[in-house]
Order: C-alpha cells, then sequence, then structure tokens
C-alpha cells in the first residue's frame, strides 16, 4: 500500500478499467483496507466521499505535472471512463510488477516509452539485460562512439555502468552536450537505494571525454511508487530528483516562456 491511500484508490481504479472503456464504482469495487484509509486520510465516514476527496486531490496532483488524470470521473454516480487507455494499462501493469525483480526490465522498457513521450531528444535505455551490446566490450564501443565516452569507460563485470535509461537533451552536440541519468527503480520509494543508484552512475559519467564534471549531469531516480509532499520532504538535499508513475504521463500543457 502506498504512503498516501489516494493512490491506491487510482490504482485500483486503473486496474477496473484495464478491460473496459467505463465503469460505476461503489464502496463494494475498492478493498476494504483501501476505502478504510481513504476514510481516515480524508475525514469522511462515506465512502463515496472520501472517494471524490481523493479524485480531487489526484486532479491537482496530475495538474502539477503539467497533466491530467487518464480517466473521467462523476462524484454523483461514481462513473469512471477510460480518457488514456495507455496510461492506464501501464499503471495496472506496473502496480503487479512491483518489487518482482524478474520484472524489472519490463518496468525499465515501459518507464523510457512514456518517458519518450514527454520529451524531445534522444532518450536510450541501456541498462542489463540489452538485447543488443550484450558484451562490455561492444556496450563500451557504443558508449564510444555515440555519447563520446573515454576508453575504459565500462570493463570487467560492469555490464551496464550503473546506467539505465540515458536522455540527451536536443541542446548542443557530442562530445558538448550534457546527459541526464535516470535509474528504475522497480519498488517504493526508498531514498538509500537510489543514492545507491545514482552513485554508480555518477563514477561511469565522470569518465566521459569533455562532459566529466559532476555538475554537467542531472540524476533522476524513477520509483514504481508515486512521490508525493510527504516524500518529497525526505529527498531534501539527495543528489537526485525522485520520479514516480504519476510523473510519467502524458503532458496536456504546453511550454510557456516569461518575461520578466
Amino acid at each position: 500500500m502506498s504512503s498516501n491511500p489516494a493512490f491506491d484508490i487510482f490504482e485500483e481504479i486503473c486496474v477496473e478499467l484495464r478491460d473496459q472503456d467505463e465503469a460505476v464504482l461503489t464502496d463494494n469495487d475498492f478493498s476494504p483496507a483501501t476505502l478504510q484509509a481513504i476514510k481516515s486520510w480524508s475525514q469522511e465516514t462515506v465512502g463515496s466521499k472520501a472517494v471524490a476527496k481523493a479524485l480531487s486531490y489526484l486532479t491537482e496532483h496530475f495538474k502539477a505535472r503539467g497533466s491530467v488524470l487518464p480517466f473521467s470521473y462523476d462524484p454523483k454516480t461514481g462513473q469512471v471512463e477510460v480518457l488514456n487507455r495507455g496510461y492506464i494499462d501501464f499503471v495496472s501493469n506496473a502496480q503487479e510488477q512491483r518489487s518482482v525483480p524478474r520484472e524489472s526490465r519490463d518496468f525499465e522498457i515501459a518507464t523510457s516509452k512514456h518517458l519518450a513521450s514527454r520529451l524531445t531528444g534522444v532518450v536510450r535505455r541501456v541498462g542489463w539485460p540489452r538485447k543488443k551490446f550484450k558484451s562490455v566490450k561492444n556496450f563500451a564501443a557504443y558508449l564510444i562512439r555515440e555519447f563520446a565516452f573515454r576508453k575504459g569507460v565500462v570493463s570487467g563485470h560492469d555490464r551496464d555502468g550503473g546506467l539505465d535509461i540515458l536522455w540527451s537533451p536536443p541542446l548542443g552536440a557530442f562530445p558538448f552536450r550534457s546527459m541526464v541519468s535516470i535509474q528504475c527503480k522497480n519498488s517504493l520509494y526508498d531514498r538509500e537505494q537510489g543514492l545507491q543508484s545514482v552513485g554508480r552512475a555518477k563514477q561511469t559519467l565522470r569518465r566521459h571525454s569533455h562532459a566529466g564534471a559532476e555538475e554537467n549531469h542531472l540524476h533522476y531516480v524513477v520509483y514504481n511508487d508515486y512521490i508525493d509532499e510527504h516524500l518529497m520532504k525526505h529527498s531534501r538535499d539527495a543528489g537526485f530528483v525522485p520520479l514516480g508513475l504519476s510523473d510519467l504521463a502524458p503532458l496536456t500543457t504546453a511550454v510557456s516562456v516569461d518575461q520578466l
């Protein structure tokens, strides 16, 4: 269960909509534990009112990330309807994959695809296991050729240099082009695990031919979880930006330019 039961409500609705385009939800459609938790969280004794508060909170949560809920919700009738089939299926699959080691590769692949819907430039999933460049020698040659790393960027038994996903923003050209390292953790938020993953990636990025300084790179860690105000308090000065499933929802707002 998530640290915030509003996200448990969100996931249960996504699972309900996995095989149908709309549904009418009552208290019996939610797990008893989730319903009790959302009543306590919302300070409401009536299930439908508690769910309505959770959906109102989630609407603002997605709005802050430049996106919208992937389904519509009518608080009067409890009717929900699919608005974004691809994202609903992604969330439904992710909650089944959570903390299952053999599913980590599929979670990384799905994450990279949903990241690509929000970004421009080049997004490349480079973590192990890979379908291409399975040997350390070939993978190192790929990093040198495509990203301008130095020789020896990976060696020995290090199959991926601690890298999961690399994003190259469309500014500059290699070798004078910074990179964003995005780690994937198929688990609930854990600050220490994030620090450990980022530490390995930083070592590899310092082996870049021209942009090896640590300040040239930005680090994200994507968890199979949701990052809200409570978790953000524990992420200050961590050296990476934590992201969750809601941060991968498609953008619905355009880039704005403010003239100050």
